[in-house]
């Protein structure tokens, strides 16, 4: 058994023996009802218990006592109340990038609104090729396969959609403080709080699958960041002042994530855009828009129902679908 497959059977024991706090369990009994051996029961459990789950355990017992800060499928499930995202929720200790998982996950059939999370990611990234620093215990690192019935054109304001829906999620710990970068970034004082990463898979010309992944920094510390972000990045504890229980955020965050996603493949952004206007960081300001090659000065005067934004370019307005934004200071 490697070691993903022992972490997915640690979740699995841990969905028995959590329901039931200091309630023996025998070893050889979940061994059955999981259909697994023994030894890799008791491998399990210790896996559980460097998590942080308080379990006392013996060769032939396991008994639960205290909950780990941990963002396990079953912590997560404790929370989530959707009928379509997460309700297949696949979650890993360490991994290279969620994004590449759930996208081989989806090439192999796996259901509409799957999930997948890790503690930490080794290799996390965000837009332009650029790194997510994921360290393990202080955020959440969030993959989620979705199929639109829609042409791929619409794709792209998914990437503004999840945005909203992580703002409204953190509204509730930091209130009047969040905003949206467009197209894919939300600040706390102009500081990034989370990323989105969207990527588009096709197959004659139709949407066969997309993968919206985000990495939210939630319980980190300035000292947990490295030198060259710490004057870019926070984390909603920074802000609030409060330690953050990482599944209950991300319970929310899924349920705020099916709310937008339901209307989106008819309407896309249309029924969302008084508060992507409201979240806005950009809109009235100065900026510079950089695409490829090709850049822009102008103000930034509304983002349309696809997730475009549009710039107003010496009295013309002109429409732009991605690229890279930076605010005239003093605008």
């Amino acid at each position: 058994m490697n070691q993903a497959e022992l972490e997915q059977l640690a979740d699995e024991v841990l969905s028995f023996i959590r329901k039931k706090r200091k309630q023996i369990f025998a070893i050889s009994t979940l061994a059955k009802k999981l259909k697994s051996e023994s030894s890799d029961i008791y491998k399990a459990a210790k896996v559980l218990k460097s998590w942080g789950y308080v379990i006392k355990l013996s060769k032939s017992e396991i008994t639960f006592r205290q909950a780990a800060d941990t963002l396990s499928a079953t912590e997560i499930n404790y929370y989530l109340k959707t009928k379509i995202i997460g309700q297949n929720l696949v979650s890993f200790h360490s991994l290279k990038s969620t994004n590449d998982i759930a996208s081989q996950m989806a090439a192999t059939g796996a259901a509409e609104g799957t999930v997948i999370t890790a503690e930490k990611q080794t290799l996390g990234r965000g837009r332009l090729g650029r790194s997510w620093h994921s360290p393990e215990k202080v955020g959440a690192y969030i993959s989620i396969i979705i199929t639109p019935k829609m042409s791929p054109e619409k794709a792209p304001g998914l990437s503004v959609m999840t945005a909203l829906a992580a703002a409204e999620t953190f509204e509730k710990y930091c209130p009047g403080k969040v905003r949206i970068k467009w197209p894919n970034d939300v600040l706390i004082g102009n500081r990034k709080v989370a990323g989105v990463l969207t990527e588009l898979y096709t197959k004659n010309n139709k949407i066969d699958y997309v993968i919206v992944g985000i990495g939210i920094n939630i319980n980190q510390k300035q000292t947990d960041f490295p030198q060259t972000i710490r004057k870019l990045a926070t984390s909603l504890r920074q802000v609030s002042g409060k330690k953050i229980n990482r599944a209950e955020l991300t319970a929310e965050f899924l349920q705020h994530f099916e709310k937008e996603y339901k209307s989106y493949p008819k309407s896309q952004l249309g029924g969302s855009l008084k508060r992507i206007r409201a979240y806005s960081s950009l809109l009235g300001q100065t900026i510079i828009l950089k695409t490829g090659d090709k850049s822009l000065t102008g103000q930034a005067i509304d983002i349309d129902k696809t997730g475009a934004l549009i710039v107003e370019v010496n009295g013309e307005k002109v429409t732009v679908s991605g690229g890279e934004v930076t605010v005239v200071k003093g605008s």
